[in-house]
């Protein structure tokens, strides 16, 4: 019997798992122990399964078999090396092809930068060691081979023991799915909280992808499954409910910016009574109707709307300037260097606890902002989402009040396929970016000027009131050396004066960053100054939020070793909620003759298109965002991609199962762990359903009550 197929398993085996193994110490830098048995178990899966099939095929089939094979696994681990050196996440298959072409067209000096340095060099060298390996050692690998047919030559002991090869992968893949689903290592991940960054953490990238293809598949064939809520009582005052969590709620507030009367001394106060952030659409006759978005209805009918608030409709008729700020961080605010920064965030709705979770890049940072919800389909969702038009986002509800709109993107207008999706916003006035009409406005520099972009478009619609206006910046994107960025080296003085005068010594790309963030403020001062000189500060609202955290300001680094961005925090980064801390800005000239709104309970970018709903008194139905209006008694919930979450009584780990209280001698509510965590995963596959069962249209489209 040849040695051939147990020595052609060997060096599969070795090659897989050495890919694995580099792939993860380069881009992990806390590991778990059990990950690395994961890795084991399904490399030696892939080595026995390829070898067992392969090693029944001629020779001369083998030698051209195993190259493209070993070829292949190269190009994945290069790729997704690159994408986690980049972005500082690993991306899904989606996000990966719909950002490909874009990113060799729009970013080619960033991945010629992230390749032919010692880092990209050095580590594609490491992915190709295995092909260097097999041309060396090919003929000691499969010299006993047959050369030209299938089975002659071979013994019947010899096609036994390429199926004991094949048995033996089945075996290796059951002992890894005992360990995971039998033992609880990470069943979550696995099953119900599956997250491809997860996934491919502690399975391997090889794996990953594979339970990557499982969900895409699933999503497009299964009935979304949803877990009912046991236990009623969950939030962390008693006699609080899912149903009303306001009591776990610390918001203050000034007094409401809204005329109210005042009540005379001894007449009886009638308490307001608020009514629900509700549309006319009955989802339990929906579910009971049955078809195929029957079991999201179901859920849907199960929720309890939030209430309506002083705050309702504040905001109504008066403008919007939404901006969605290209990496920016609340950490660069200061009162000294970003003075309108400062003031619109100071003296507006104060966000302090607020968080941008990172998940799909840029695009995956808009949708959130855009939809208030997660995007499950990574980089396509606002693809997906939009293919059937939009209901739900805030340019299609003010659209429907009359309101005049534009979008705006200061770099070129076809990226991420922007000219197909920022056109079905809902805004009146359409969208322009570099390539359909505003080159000819703004200087050809990298990254553009949010300065000459607010300068250049405002006199298109500041005598259009009411105007709703979307911005996508861009002056904030890396790299950040002064030499490379045109932003960076255009606010550099104004940086290192500030550094000198308050005796600060950041590093050179966290002072490039500094200074390229300069701009946005130049741009918001601008923006204001235009305002007040007009007459209209107090009828227009300015909100800003980020589209990720930093990822540009640390070339090589992963949670637990990015020291740039730990800098510029002041604390060391090493979870997802250290990560994507920030800042969002709501603000209004009229909001500055009363005392700031503070809201100290969590919140994110979910949140935020729901708070400006209620704020514009538009009809919109809060049970159809997985994010909250944060002025109403919705529950206070922020969770992350790896269905890790936060409430304003403590943190939740899912990965450790380590639940840590804000306040260590507060009372946890029985079973609190295990219903919030059940929330989170409904909101995640309401998420991923919205878009799989094209939901919004399902809803929107059906007559209302009054009809």
């Amino acid at each position: 019997m040849s040695q051939s197929p147990i020595r052609l398993a060997v060096f599969l085996f070795l090659s897989c798992f050495y890919m694995e193994i580099v792939f993860k110490l380069s881009v992990e830098t806390l590991h778990n122990g059990s990950s690395f048995v994961f890795l084991a178990l399904f490399s030696l899966c892939v080595g026995l399964v390829v070898s067992g099939i392969i090693s029944l095929l001629p020779k001369k089939a083998v030698q051209i078999l195993i190259p493209f094979y070993l070829g292949f696994l190269f190009l994945i681990f290069v790729v997704e090396f690159l994408v986690y050196r980049q972005f500082k996440v690993a991306y899904d298959i989606n996000t990966i092809l719909n950002a490909a072409t874009d990113a060799l067209g729009g970013f080619g000096a960033d991945i010629r930068r992230l390749i032919f340095c010692f880092d990209g060099i050095s580590h594609i060298t490491l992915f190709l060691l295995p092909l260097i390996l097999w041309f060396v050692l090919r003929e000691r690998i499969i010299g006993q081979l047959p050369k030209k047919d299938i089975w002659r030559g071979r013994t019947r002991w010899d096609v036994y023991f390429s199926l004991a090869h094949l048995a033996g992968g089945v075996f290796c893949y059951g002992a890894a799915l005992f360990l995971i689903l039998c033992c609880g290592l990470h069943k979550d991940i696995y099953t119900n909280q599956y997250n491809f960054e997860a996934a491919v953490m502690e399975f391997g990238l090889g794996e990953g992808l594979c339970l990557d293809i499982r969900n895409l598949a699933s999503s497009k064939t299964s009935a979304p499954v949803f877990e009912s809520m046991e236990v009623e009582f969950v939030q962390g005052t008693a006699g609080t409910s899912l149903d009303d969590p306001l009591a776990g709620k610390k918001m203050e507030t000034g007094t409401p910016f809204k005329s109210t009367k005042t009540a005379q001394e001894g007449e009886p106060v009638t308490p307001v009574v608020y009514g629900q952030s509700v549309a006319s659409v009955d989802f339990a006759a929906l579910a009971a109707a049955g078809g195929n978005c029957a079991d999201i209805d179901a859920y849907v009918s199960t929720l309890t709307p939030s209430n309506q608030n002083a705050y309702t409709g504040a905001f109504e008729g008066k403008n919007l300037i939404l901006i969605c700020a290209e990496a920016f961080s609340g950490f660069l605010i200061d009162q000294e260097l970003t003075p309108t920064l400062y003031r619109l965030s100071t003296k507006g709705i104060n966000f302090n606890d607020y968080y941008q979770q990172s998940i799909a890049g840029t695009t995956g940072g808009e949708y959130q902002l855009l939809f208030g919800l997660i995007p499950t389909s990574g980089g396509s969702s606002i693809k997906e989402i939009t293919q059937n038009g939009t209901h739900t986002n805030i340019g299609a509800l003010l659209n429907d009040k009359g309101y005049f709109g534009m979008a705006f993107h200061n770099s070129t207008y076809t990226y991420y396929d922007r000219h197909e999706t920022h056109t079905k916003l809902g805004y009146s006035g359409g969208y322009m970016g570099v390539g359909n009409g505003l080159e000819e406005l703004i200087s050809p520099k990298w990254p553009a000027s949010d300065l000459e972009l607010m300068q250049a478009t405002l006199p298109m619609y500041i005598d259009k009131q009411p105007f709703d206006v979307y911005y996508m910046t861009v002056s904030g994107h890396s790299v950040y050396t002064f030499g490379n960025n045109d932003m960076s080296r255009e606010n550099r003085d104004a940086v290192d004066a500030w550094c000198a005068k308050n005796n600060l010594s950041y590093t050179e790309p966290v002072c490039a960053y500094i200074a390229a963030n300069l701009e946005l403020e130049k741009a918001v001062d601008y923006l204001v100054e235009t305002l007040e000189e007009k007459g209209i500060a107090d009828d227009t609202v300015i909100c800003i939020a980020p589209d990720h955290f930093p990822y540009g300001l640390d070339s090589d680094a992963s949670l637990g070793n990015m020291p740039y961005l730990s800098e510029l925090y002041g604390y060391p980064v090493n979870t997802y909620e250290e990560r994507d801390r920030s800042r969002a800005i709501i603000w209004c000239g009229a909001l500055e003759d009363n005392e700031p709104i503070i809201v100290d309970t969590p919140a994110s970018s979910v949140d935020i298109l729901p708070t400006l709903c209620n704020l514009f008194g538009v009809e919109w139905d809060s049970r159809l965002y997985v994010g909250r209006d944060v002025l109403s008694d919705a529950l206070p919930l922020v969770f992350f991609g790896n269905y890790d979450w936060k409430t304003d009584l403590g943190h939740y780990s899912a990965s450790k199962n380590i639940f840590t209280p804000t306040d260590e001698n507060a009372v946890i509510p029985e079973d609190y762990i295990k219903q919030i965590s059940s929330m989170v995963r409904n909101k995640m596959t309401f998420s991923k359903s919205v878009l799989s069962y094209d939901y919004y249209t399902h809803v929107y489209d059906v007559p209302s009550e009054s009809e």
